[in-house]
């Protein structure tokens, strides 16, 4: 990977580390996320039955994976054009979502906010490597991460406070999105050139080459078993609780609201991520999702247990899809691009497992269909099966050295 060293005065200030959150929280909890938590109220104003309703989920996850491509390959020379797309689509789809007259105008919102996710997460890596010292870049990236959390409580408590009142949420939701991307290029103080010492990314290839890809064939067909298996509570899980659990609006979404907690938690895992090896995290993680997705179907009815079954599996579910980013480290020469790869395999996985979860609810009911999709889940811990046994040196960077001592520490992609 080629790199250069640009000069600046300063470092970044904390404002850029909470707008970067807030953005993250806006593309991905509130934007994307939000879909799910709002389907109740969405389903009484147009027609929406589980299948289209999984349908527009998949759509979604489509279009996010477009942007992601585009994010990937475009980002590390123009990041801050790449932020003005994150929050351009979210924000345009959030405001088509609030003011839609008809099934058609609402899902193009949707699918249309979809997009601010995948733009916005290789925008903010190269923003973080440019405002802020290597010490401190994984630090902020971890942190950065942990907005999606934020954003999904932020959405529950949205929900709580205005009800039935959904247009009036996701005008706010629209602004809060705007807002946080003039925010972010306020805050950014590299502008054209990274700072004194920080290593910048000049010319970064969108994939990896076919020895790479060969040795993210189990971990790319983990991360989409994953998809498919850890869909079902994001889309139907208030539908869920308030259709079979006879939960009211307030209820579900304070248990949204712990699902959000429990995702903004799992940044305190990452030391213990770090200890141990990918395949005994990969299992642990994914496991506890599967459990989590199977005890969210059965016990719909106790709030006390929905609001810790939901903990744990914002929990285990971000612990998991930071095991995807480490395992890149083991297998891609490329980190980047590897991160890229998985991320976009659970994303479809996601499309497919919203689509399948719909048809369930269909033909049979939402717990047959929650317990199925735990089931697969599951599945996905076998893809665990291959790793080496010690991180891959990026490309073009002089790191053996590095590793033999033990200072090399891989980069965090989200």
């Amino acid at each position: 990977m080629k790199r250069s060293l640009h000069a600046a005065p300063s470092t970044a200030t904390p404002l850029f580390t909470v707008t970067a959150v807030a953005l993250i929280a806006a593309t991905y909890g509130l934007a994307r996320f939000g879909y799910g938590l709002f389907l109740p109220s969405f389903s009484e104003s147009f027609a929406l039955t589980p299948m289209i309703a999984g349908l527009l989920s998949s759509g979604a996850s489509v279009t996010y994976c477009i942007s992601a491509a585009f994010g990937f390959r475009y980002a590390p020379r123009h990041p801050r054009f790449t932020t003005i797309l994150a929050g351009s689509t979210a924000t345009l789809g959030s405001g088509g979502i609030a003011a839609a007259q008809g099934t058609s105008s609402f899902s193009i919102g949707v699918l249309l906010a979809g997009m601010g996710a995948g733009f916005a997460s290789p925008a903010l890596v190269e923003l973080v490597q440019r405002n802020v010292a290597p010490a401190k870049q994984n630090r902020l990236q971890s942190v950065v991460n942990s907005g999606t959390g934020f954003g999904v409580v932020a959405a529950g408590a949205l929900a709580l406070q205005l009800g039935a009142s959904w247009r009036a949420a996701w005008i706010l939701i629209a602004v809060i999105t705007f807002t946080a991307m003039v925010a972010v290029l306020r805050a950014d103080i590299s502008r054209t050139e990274a700072l004194s010492g920080v290593p910048r990314r000049e010319d970064v290839s969108a994939h990896t080459g076919g020895s790479s890809i060969r040795g993210l064939r189990w971990p790319m067909a983990a991360a989409f078993v994953f998809g498919v298996g850890s869909a079902a509570p994001w889309v139907y899980g208030r539908s869920l609780l308030e259709d079979v659990g006879g939960m009211t609006t307030e209820t579900s979404a304070t248990v949204w609201m712990a699902l959000g907690a429990g995702s903004a938690g799992a940044v305190l895992l990452a030391p213990w991520l770090a200890r141990h090896s990918v395949k005994i995290t990969w299992y642990v993680t994914v496991s506890a999702t599967s459990a989590a997705t199977v005890a969210f179907a059965l016990a719909p009815t106790l709030p006390a247990l929905s609001l810790a079954t939901a903990g744990l599996f914002g929990l285990a579910y971000t612990a998991a899809s930071s095991v995807l980013i480490i395992w890149t480290s083991f297998t891609a020469a490329n980190s980047a691009a590897g991160t890229s790869i998985l991320f976009t395999c659970l994303v479809l996985g996601q499309a497919l497992g919203s689509t399948v979860t719909g048809a369930l609810v269909e033909s049979t009911d939402l717990i047959f269909a929650f317990v199925t999709a735990g089931v697969l889940c599951l599945f996905s811990a076998f893809g665990a099966t291959t790793q080496r046994t010690a991180p891959a040196v990026q490309q073009g960077d002089a790191a053996p050295s590095k590793i033999e001592s033990g200072q090399y520490r891989p980069q965090k992609y989200r």
